[in-house]
């Protein structure tokens, strides 16, 4: 009984510190405590593990001969601490993985490099993630033999059922946290403001709790697969010493205030016109499509050019026309008179391509800003960038107009010749400070965006756009997260759910906690 308190407490303990760590590394700056609290966390789990193994016979080590063990291994902890975090780096990592991401300083060579060739590097991270995972899986039982204070005894029958009861018990209390986002969902719309966020707190933090022993029940799952064993590992719900328990309630509800209350959320959102559409009204990139959804007001219509054979531009997204046109040929290959006269069909409409200098003469019409996206290929001419700022820089500062580019060249390259002209880059996915590509705004990719890269930006000063929320669930969740501003293919549907109250979109503030684990 007493082991298994020691256990406990030991248990506890870990997620004191890692629930410090997500509380330190809210501020992307706190760079010497976050680092302090991730090495004490590491060293932590390291002693923790070893008394684990030694209860495995049901021995009591000692304070100093832990100490001797954990020492004694350490280049083997190492660098199993470093295989199980960048295993867990792409799944939440209990909430850090933006934390540590959003650290991460590297050139903006090679970060535009990465980016531009996404799809193929993608390919190889996976397959290396999966080689990882493998290995991982096959060396892990030789980990824990090698480390463990004695010969761990033969595996016991019924071990691969006790390991997949904790895993499984672990999935109940993601469905139980669920369920609480939920509560919050149902109460929102009946409850006044002056209680709705007292009890978002509570939700927050019976979520906390949750997702704490939930971590600790996979890692006894995980440990008691690996090493084969259904001796006692400590359990979750016994409660720890008395004092770490005050520590657990503390600092679990700070951190349930803090994700409650921190800052941007729920900001003022711009509603931005994702290629042109909303709800499927006509086809992306057109005339037609313009002219509807000038009609909703957006801040911005954003659309695309690419650059054609004669060195104009059209206004197109996709390199090849395949899909809108059923023809196999890219902007490069005809003139912009030859591509004028294709026709494009997209959800039930068809519709003509229609060169830039048309569709910025009817956005000017009709008063509409627009952000555009300027597409690179390897097919451009070697100053195209340059002439399009030369051409019409000046102009687009006039229609308070702004570009965005998913080639970070673009960026740098607009910016020394037209200053004033609003500049942003495009990440495809979030995984390095915003302090290494310097630009005007942000537009983020919205399936890894969390807060943290938010705050980074909102820091310097710098708006956010997300791309591209379509369901109300989505918007809801980055208008949560504190975006500037939404591109979307459904604005007339992102407009409803910002003009609803606060109060009734909580839930959301729930939804990106649990999400931030996972």
């Amino acid at each position: 009984m007493k082991m298994e308190k020691q256990l406990a407490t030991g248990w506890g303990g870990i997620v004191v510190l890692l629930t410090s760590l997500r509380l330190v590394g809210t501020n992307p700056t706190a760079h010497g405590w976050f680092g302090g609290l991730a090495v004490l966390t590491v060293v932590l789990v390291a002693w923790q593990i070893t008394r684990v193994l030694a209860s495995w016979r049901g021995d009591n080590l000692t304070v100093k001969a832990t100490w001797q063990l954990v020492w004694q291994h350490r280049w083997r902890w190492g660098l199993a601490m470093v295989w199980l975090t960048l295993l867990t780096l792409p799944f939440g990592l209990w909430g850090l993985s933006s934390r540590l991401l959003v650290r991460l300083r590297l050139s903006a060579t090679l970060i535009n490099f990465v980016g531009l060739h996404r799809h193929v590097l993608g390919g190889i991270a996976i397959m290396g993630y999966l080689v990882l995972a493998i290995a991982g899986g096959y060396y892990l039982p030789q980990f824990l033999r090698r480390i463990a204070p004695y010969p761990l005894p033969p595996c016991q029958k019924g071990w691969w059922r006790s390991g997949w009861w904790g895993i499984g018990g672990g999935f109940l209390g993601l469905f139980t946290a669920e369920l609480l986002v939920g509560v919050a969902w149902w109460s929102g719309s009946r409850l006044p403001e002056s209680f709705s966020r007292p009890m978002t707190v509570g939700l927050a933090f019976l979520i906390w709790a949750v997702l704490s022993a939930v971590g600790v029940w996979l890692f006894i799952g995980v440990l008691r697969l690996a090493g084969g064993q259904s001796a006692a590992f400590g359990s979750p719900w016994r409660l720890p010493d008395w004092r770490l328990l005050i520590s657990l309630v503390l600092i679990g509800g700070l951190n349930a205030w803090q994700a409650v209350n921190q800052q941007p959320q729920f900001m003022a959102t711009a509603i931005i016109s994702h290629r042109g559409v909303d709800a499927g009204h006509g086809v992306q990139n057109t005339l037609g499509a313009l002219r509807h959804v000038s009609k909703q007001r957006p801040a911005y219509v954003e659309m695309d050019l690419h650059e054609t054979k004669d060195r104009h531009w059209v206004v197109l997204h996709d390199e090849n026309l395949q899909q809108l046109a059923q023809r196999s040929v890219t902007p490069h290959d005809l003139t912009l008179k030859q591509l004028q006269r294709l026709v494009v069909r997209e959800n039930g409409y068809r519709d003509h391509l229609v060169g830039w200098e048309t569709y910025l003469r009817a956005a000017e019409a009709k008063h509409q800003r627009l952000l555009v996206e300027m597409k690179t290929t390897p097919q451009d001419t070697p100053r195209m960038i340059q002439r399009f700022a030369r051409q019409y820089g000046q102009r687009l500062i006039h229609d308070h107009d702004a570009v965005h580019s998913l080639d970070y060249r673009v960026v740098t390259r607009l910016k020394q010749k037209v200053p004033r002209l609003p500049v942003g880059y495009i990440t495809p996915f979030n995984w390095v400070s915003p302090r290494s590509v310097p630009a005007n705004f942000y537009s983020f990719q919205r399936i890894s965006l969390s807060q943290e890269f938010i705050l980074a930006a909102a820091q310097q000063r710098i708006n956010t756009y997300v791309w591209t929320p379509d369901t109300s669930v989505a918007m809801a969740r980055m208008w949560a997260l504190g975006t500037n501003g939404q591109i979307t293919n459904e604005a007339s549907r992102l407009r409803r759910v910002i003009h609803q109250p606060v109060a009734t979109q909580r839930w959301a503030v729930l939804q990106n906690f649990v999400l931030s684990y996972i």
